[in-house]
């Protein structure tokens, strides 16, 4: 008798414990995302012309976990709309990054009127994201991000700009004093992302992410639209990559129940978007500055690659092909390299 027992015990004991680590390897773990963008990488091998336009960015994001921030995710997610949304878990991140923004010409000391203004953004975000299914079982995710910082000399963009180029002995930016001038900035990002495959199984090798999402602020106010297609070997039940302009990357669930160790994958894909503003060229929003005039209609063509190790670390890589985003645009369209690493923890 006292046997059966133990061994009732034993057993129940094993299946809270199994079901704990199911549920916990669902779940998504907190984790730290770096990016960093620079039309550098679209052409590491030429280094001439290579600042101009959208020339740097670096942003580092903290995503909490599903059981993280539980004072500040749960009463978010009540008060978000659902938009027909089976919401399943929501989590909580904050980020800080900057931006930097040259014109095609950076040798001169003077205005280079017609082309893009010298720019630097620096801000802190507050994200949230909430994951689940459409009313038909469609894997969904929302993320909005608000975004405060900061455009003009106090976003430090020139003095990052001109010791960097000091220390890898290039040429000297010299036209950071005609950048935009001090401006208090705000953008509200919002982005909704499918993930597309025929079955689980397939899914393992390739899926299809449509997303749509609007931005709103003095920075930009612009609506977008697009897709990638994903091909590879165990692919991360995720949303795919996310520029640093985008809202916040999501990160993959930890499954205990599939360990694998490795996965790997490459992207092809689009974004169009309508732009009513943007501070980097409308120039600043209460004062005179330097200004061209921008296209309404842009868009990007991205490919690339990502690897994913232990389910803990991955690293992907997006070369991004930009359509001319105003009239008479030096050098035509431009081109920059995205690269980024999210280091998970385990739960």
């Amino acid at each position: 008798m006292k046997a059966q027992r133990l061994f009732l015990l034993t057993l129940a004991t094993v299946m809270v414990a199994a079901a704990t680590a199911r549920a916990a390897g669902e779940a998504r773990a907190p984790g730290l995302v770096v990016t960093t963008e620079n039309d550098l990488y679209a052409n590491p091998f030429n280094f001439r012309n290579q600042d101009r336009h959208y020339s740097q960015g670096l942003k580092i994001m903290y995503i909490g976990g599903d059981k993280d921030f539980t004072v500040i995710a749960p009463p978010l997610n009540r008060w978000m709309p659902k938009l027909g949304l089976r919401d399943e878990a929501c989590n909580v991140g904050f980020a800080i990054g900057q931006n930097m923004y040259t014109p095609f010409d950076t040798d001169t000391f003077d205005p280079v009127p017609g082309d893009e203004p010298y720019a630097g953004w620096l801000y802190g975000s507050f994200i949230f994201q909430r994951r689940g299914v459409t009313l038909n079982g469609i894997p969904t995710l929302d993320s909005y991000e608000l975004a405060l910082g900061v455009v003009g000399p106090a976003a430090l963009g020139d003095v990052i700009q001109r010791q960097w180029h000091k220390w890898i002995n290039r040429a000297r930016p010299n036209g950071w004093e005609h950048q935009l001038k001090n401006e208090p900035a705000i953008i509200a990002k919002y982005a909704r992302y499918w993930r597309l495959t025929p079955n689980e199984q397939l899914g393992r090798y390739f899926d299809f992410i449509p997303h749509v999402g609007a931005d709103l602020g003095n920075i930009r106010i612009d609506a977008n639209a697009g897709a990638f297609l994903r091909l590879g070997y165990n692919l991360p039940q995720d949303f795919g990559i996310s520029l640093i302009d985008g809202p916040a990357p999501s990160i993959a669930p930890i499954k205990v129940d599939r360990p694998e160790w490795f996965s790997c994958y490459a992207f092809v894909g689009g974004e169009g978007r309508v732009v009513a503003r943007d501070i980097f060229l409308d120039g600043n929003s209460f004062t005179d500055s330097l200004s061209v005039e921008k296209k309404s209609v842009v868009g990007d063509f991205m490919f690339g690659f990502g690897i994913l190790l232990f389910q803990h670390v991955e690293a992907s890589f997006t070369g991004v092909i930009r359509s001319m985003r105003f009239e008479n645009q030096p050098g035509g369209r431009d081109a920059y390299g995205s690269v980024t690493i999210k280091a998970v923890f385990a739960i």
